[in-house]
């Protein structure tokens, strides 16, 4: 059940759901940024204008209004009294007399007001404009005669005026509003466009710069991010169904072939069965591995010595390797997260075992503010062309030729990468291996 409250949404326990009420208003609230910024500035204009009305009446109009009244009975007691010929700017009318009109004038209105609280029963009328002028008309008081003086013409502007400076508001509103939009619209379009290329899979990697504001930039980059994390998940899953389907095809093909013998020989290959059951089981183990690579570990901190200590006891007594080890006095402190890392040197290990002759030479250094560990095995090493590859694409599977299928690699990539680190290939008498990790600057 949907219920409404004056244009809000209501919730089934009738408390509105939060949104934005113009929004919801298509037929009085413009679709577009463009109108929408015009109605806003115009409103915004609107009411400035009015504020600067009423303040420029209260503290402008007023006051000098008030000014103009006490002007006007200092002069009609200042002037000689009547029985002075007229003249063509001073008059002097008999009491009973109802020269000229009430005013409708803001300033004259407000003058009067002010001549009648100076001075009880005095009052103020303004006569008909002539070519020379306009005339005031001032009442000093009960059984006072009238004093009429011509003043210059005064203009307060009148429609026509008011009229105009509202085209020029409207005029230089939509300009602005132009201006303003055009500056955001044009590079949220570019934005647009290239959602729009993303959604299809293309992700370049240095896309031209959209321009506009920097929030507009920022959006762009977290834009660009957001479409390389997805390239690299779609990569990754690609790996993962492919690995796995590789992977796993061969030791299920010799399961189901040993599954149609007869029972005795069934029964000799059961050792071979149990044994491709443990590789499927390790296959897929690598590439649950490849999908976790030990984010959810916390970090410690420790000497590069003592993590190269604890690895190389591993690699002797689980894999059987003849391990060498080189290790600088006094290095700096490394953060790591020791499961993760355990990981990198199993793969590095078992890697050594099957195609480095079971040799390893391990080396610790410090090189342009990072730790280095340098593994070195005894093998054939990788051809040249493989090089490139290694932890970034699954290898053919040619055991004897190059190391494995790549996802123990690509593992250790992913690894490295998550401490900030990297990890490099090269020949040299064999594969050599670089871990790069940055020096630690905090204690976790």
């Amino acid at each position: 059940m949907r219920l409404e409250t004056a244009g809000f949404p209501m919730s089934r326990r009738g408390r509105p759901r939060p949104g934005n009420r113009l929004s919801s208003l298509p037929g009085q609230w413009p679709r577009t940024t463009l109108w929408r910024t015009v109605v806003l500035l115009a409103l915004l204009f609107l009411i400035s204008q009015g504020t600067v009305f009423v303040l420029y009446h209260r503290y402008v109009l007023d006051p000098a209004a008030q000014r103009f009244a006490e002007f006007l009975l200092q002069s009609y007691r200042a002037i000689p009294p009547p029985g002075t010929p007229p003249s063509d700017t001073l008059q002097w009318l008999p009491s009973n007399a109802r020269p000229g009109t009430i005013s409708g004038n803001y300033f004259f209105a407000q003058s009067a007001r002010a001549i009648a609280r100076l001075a009880p029963g005095a009052a103020l009328r303004m006569g008909s404009a002539s070519p020379g002028g306009t005339w005031v008309w001032i009442h000093g008081g009960t059984g006072r005669p009238w004093l009429g003086m011509r003043i210059s013409p005064v203009n307060f502007g009148g429609s026509t005026f008011i009229l105009m400076r509202l085209m020029i508001i409207a005029f230089f509103t939509l300009l602005g509003a132009i201006l303003i939009v055009r500056q955001i619209n044009l590079p949220l379009l570019r934005l647009a466009d290239r959602a729009r290329s993303i959604g299809r899979g293309e992700v370049p990697e240095a896309p031209p710069s959209v321009g506009g504001p920097a929030e507009v930039q920022e959006l762009e980059k977290a834009i660009q991010r957001m479409a390389q994390d997805l390239h690299i998940l779609y990569e990754e899953r690609a790996i993962l169904l492919t690995g796995i389907s590789h992977e796993l095809r061969t030791p299920l093909s010799r399961l189901l072939l040993a599954l149609h013998l007869p029972d005795a020989p069934l029964l000799e290959q059961k050792e071979a069965m149990q044994v491709d059951v443990t590789e499927m089981d390790e296959i897929l183990d690598k590439f649950l591995a490849l999908v976790r690579s030990g984010q959810e570990e916390k970090s410690i901190v420790n000497p590069p010595e003592t993590l190269l200590a604890r690895m190389a006891q591993i690699g002797r007594e689980r894999y059987g390797l003849k391990i060498r080890t080189a290790t600088p006095p006094a290095l700096p402190s490394v953060a790591y997260r020791p499961m993760a890392m355990e990981r990198v040197f199993r793969n590095l290990f078992d890697n050594a075992a099957r195609y480095g002759e079971g040799r390893l030479e391990i080396a610790v250094d410090e090189e342009a503010g990072e730790i280095v560990f340098r593994l070195r095995d005894f093998g054939p090493g990788v051809p040249a062309a493989y090089l490139s590859l290694l932890g970034n694409a699954p290898l053919p599977n040619q055991r004897g030729v190059v190391h494995g299928s790549g996802i123990g690699l690509r593992i250790c990539q992913r690894i490295i990468a998550l401490h900030g680190g990297s990890l490099r290939f090269a020949n040299a008498g064999g594969l050599v291996v670089e871990i790069r990790l940055p020096i630690s600057s905090t204690s976790y």
